[in-house]
């Protein structure tokens, strides 16, 4: 059984609570949709991405990492580090089904976290550059 993220949380790390919110709404079917793709194991590395992130203080590299590696495979791009994930479960799948359709829906839902992720560390580095232009002034 999956628990719920934590989405009010003390993080002023905005990446953090963008990820989580995100888990706290899809993370089921994003388990159910690694399953579908990679089996136990598909499984099993969602709920330990959904675990680092209710223990996370901040969204760090290897957690961003994993986020791209999980949206890697949902988007069948089988290479993952340098593990292979056992791709047999998908072959099963009817591209027609509504499982695929969801599966995509997921994987596009993924994608603009990453885009989401990515645009906050913009702004962060945009705030930093104008502090001190601030300060001169």
């Amino acid at each position: 059984m999956l628990r719920n993220l934590p989405t009010n949380t003390l993080s002023a790390d905005l990446q953090l609570a963008a990820a989580r919110a995100h888990f706290d709404k899809h993370g089921s079917a994003l388990c159910n949709a690694a399953g579908l793709i990679d089996g136990e194991a598909g499984m099993a590395r969602v709920q330990r991405l959904m675990t680092g992130l209710r223990e996370a203080s901040r969204l760090d590299r290897g957690t961003r990492r994993r986020l791209v590696d999980l949206h890697r495979l949902l988007s069948l791009d089988p290479v993952i580090d340098e593990l292979e994930p056992d791709l047999s479960h998908w072959s099963l799948l009817d591209p027609a089904s509504i499982e695929v359709e969801e599966l995509c829906l997921l994987t596009d839902r993924l994608y603009d976290l990453l885009v989401e992720i990515g645009e906050l560390d913009e702004e962060r580095d945009a705030l930093a550059l104008a502090l001190p232009a601030r300060d001169a002034a």
